[in-house]
């Protein structure tokens, strides 16, 4: 093993302090096989609070940089890099600490596009690091129990189908809204890639691939409903322009096949469902949004009878042997975002693959890239030709106004 894992985090924001919390977790589990001694952040007040926080939960103060160019070159000792920035800026931030010698976890998705994440994984390749990605759902104690349950006790036969739909409204012209730097950047399109599909649903779309595996085509319609106007730091005053609404049929190489359908400019009456039918027997996630099953879920079957998840919890931890609980689960520690965390600093130190790497997490994000495709075609596209490239329309100027 490596000396000590010295951790560098790029970008401060909102994802950054969760990242925080899950390494002070680690700790507090007996994990100390790292510290955090270097931030970046264009933002010098939002490197001094996050500088402050990790004086509060460490007790000491990491150095400070603009950007990971100072960083890199002013060799401070950084061996990882956890890469928080908005999506537009993970290429640009990976890239060169990888280049630079540094291990990097980018969190989800990564890269903007495809070929943005074609970019850090060949980065990483040339250099010899390691490229992890920050996917923290299918890590959890209940994701774990459920995919046990679903998959390997099989509690409600082979799954055929599933519906999943959230209809709500969010009022984005709120005055708090528009001072939350933390979720303005996720509605411009050159700054996310895409709304919610891309942001949220890529927690969805890998946890499907987990479950049910690849995906072979998809349909979407996607709209925008709602006029909102955006005060970018980095793009100036712009409409909101991606998907506030879509609707969309997923079909796995399987079989199985899928409805996902989601809306925050539904008024009235909310509404979120997440149901997976097998040919024993149906399973509703108690999530109900886009994080499939991590807040576990209850099972129902033809007779009237049901399960309730904390049977099936119970059950998944009694057949665990020692190793395998040691590896889901190590230290003890069952909280996705600190497991995930753990994961790469545990894949630094050890030179190992981690759980989910960039090719992964591109099989995962190409579902989501395919369903913008399929609306911006008006037509069903196979996920394979996004991956290989060979589908990009909607990508291309997103590829173009960034040089990708």
């Amino acid at each position: 093993m490596s000396d000590t894992v010295r951790l560098a985090i790029v970008g401060t924001g909102g994802i950054a302090g969760a990242h925080l919390s899950g390494y002070r977790a680690l700790l507090d589990a007996g994990y100390d096989r790292f510290e955090i001694v270097a931030l970046c952040d264009v933002s010098e007040e939002r490197r001094n609070a996050f500088a402050q926080k990790v004086q509060e939960l460490f007790g000491w103060t990491p150095r400070h940089f603009a950007n990971v160019e100072e960083m890199v070159s002013a060799n401070a000792g950084v061996t990882a890099a956890d890469i928080c920035t908005p999506h537009a800026f993970h290429h640009t931030a990976a890239i060169p600490c990888l280049e630079g010698g540094i291990d990097v976890m980018v969190e989800k998705p990564c890269g903007i596009t495809v070929k943005a994440n074609d970019r850090i994984v060949e980065a990483g390749r040339r250099a010899n690091k390691i490229v992890a990605v920050a996917e923290q759902v299918r890590r959890g104690i209940r994701a774990r129990a459920m995919n046990w349950a679903i998959n390997e006790a099989k509690m409600i036969g082979d799954v055929r189908l599933f519906n999943v739909e959230g209809y709500s409204h969010w009022d984005f012209n709120a005055e708090s809204y528009q001072n939350a730097y933390a979720w303005q950047w996720r509605l411009l399109k050159l700054l996310t890639g895409g709304g919610m599909v891309f942001d949220a649903g890529a927690h969805f779309t890998d946890m499907m691939r987990h479950l049910f595996g690849d995906v072979d085509e998809v349909y979407s319609s996607m709209h925008t409903l709602q006029s909102v106007m955006i005060d970018s730091p980095e793009l100036g005053r712009q409409p909101m322009d991606v998907e506030d609404t879509w609707f969309s049929t997923i079909k796995f190489e399987s079989g199985l096949v899928g409805n996902y359908s989601w809306s925050f400019t539904a008024k009235g009456e909310a509404v979120a469902n997440q149901m997976f039918y097998g040919t024993e027997g149906s399973a509703r996630d108690r999530g109900g949004w886009m994080h499939p099953f991590q807040n576990g879920g209850d099972l129902q079957f033809p007779d009237g009878s049901a399960r309730k998840y904390e049977e099936i919890e119970a059950e998944f931890r009694a057949q665990l042997d020692d190793a395998t609980r040691e590896r889901f689960f190590p230290y003890g520690v069952e909280n996705d975002v600190a497991l995930e965390c753990w994961d790469f600093v545990d894949s630094v130190d050890k030179r190992r693959t981690p759980e989910i790497d960039g090719v992964v997490a591109k099989k995962a994000k190409c579902i989501c890239l395919a369903l913008y495709e399929s609306s911006h075609a008006g037509k069903p596209v196979k996920v394979r030709d996004v991956f290989d490239g060979r589908v990009s329309a909607y990508q291309a100027p997103i590829n173009d106004y960034w040089g990708i």
